[in-house]
């Protein structure tokens, strides 16, 4: 009897304390309207436990807020100013690209631009095409089986980053750099049909990590394989 009507009043006391709240969303001028109940409101204060004004609290929360939206600013500005970067060396990347005027001078030229531009230690790019007169270059590989099995891996369009490749795969990559990389992205350079890769080196351990964005890295691929694909 006793412990069913202690339920009870718990019950009828949350109740009221959703009405209340109800109410109170309900006409947010109440306190406008009804200051002297306003003013005999106190609240534990969240630290020390003294008691506080209404208006203290309500000052605080907002105060704790704006300082959050303030982070999340300083965040996106960082973000923004990143993403112009990346776009004005990608941009500059094209333009090299465009003004090569050979397969040899595509190559020579992409690793140059990405090293220096991008700030990367290792690049390197593999394609299925065989070495024509006077190209004996590492690029070309050919109908290669490591390079057909990678490709495998990168047909669905997104680049592969991260730190956990398979080390002969970054020894194919990267031959006898490939103990200094920590972390790779690999990008098609192509959508449905690839004619190649474009691989990317670093010793940071999170500069290409699975997690990254990636909107960047396909469209050096693209500016890549538009290049190359202009004398094959």
């Amino acid at each position: 009897m006793t412990h069913k009507a202690s339920s009870d009043d718990q019950q009828r006391e949350l109740s009221w304390e959703d009405a209340v709240s109800r109410y109170l969303e309900d006409h947010p001028d109440f306190f406008d309207r009804h200051p002297e109940i306003l003013a005999k409101l106190n609240l534990a204060h969240e630290v020390g436990g003294r008691a506080i004004s209404l208006i203290e609290r309500q000052v605080s929360a907002l105060r704790d807020a704006n300082a959050g939206l303030e982070r999340q600013l300083r965040e996106l500005v960082v973000i923004a100013r990143e993403n112009d970067l990346l776009a004005t060396r990608l941009h500059r990347f094209a333009l090299a690209m465009a003004d090569s005027a050979s397969l040899d001078d595509v190559f020579d030229t992409a690793h140059e631009m990405l090293r220096r531009e991008f700030k990367l230690d290792a690049v390197a790019i593999r394609c299925r095409r065989e070495s024509g007169p006077g190209l004996a270059r590492a690029e070309l590989v050919g109908e290669d089986a490591r390079l057909l099995s990678v490709l495998k891996q990168v047909r669905a369009g997104r680049p592969l980053c991260g730190g956990k490749f398979d080390e002969s795969l970054v020894r194919y990559l990267f031959g006898t750099r490939a103990g200094e990389i920590k972390s790779t992205a690999v990008v098609a350079l192509g959508d449905r049909n690839p004619l190649g890769v474009l691989c990317l080196g670093s010793h940071e351990v999170q500069r290409f990590h699975p997690g990254m964005g990636t909107v960047y890295l396909v469209k050096l691929g693209d500016i890549l394989m538009h290049s190359i694909a202009r004398f094959t």
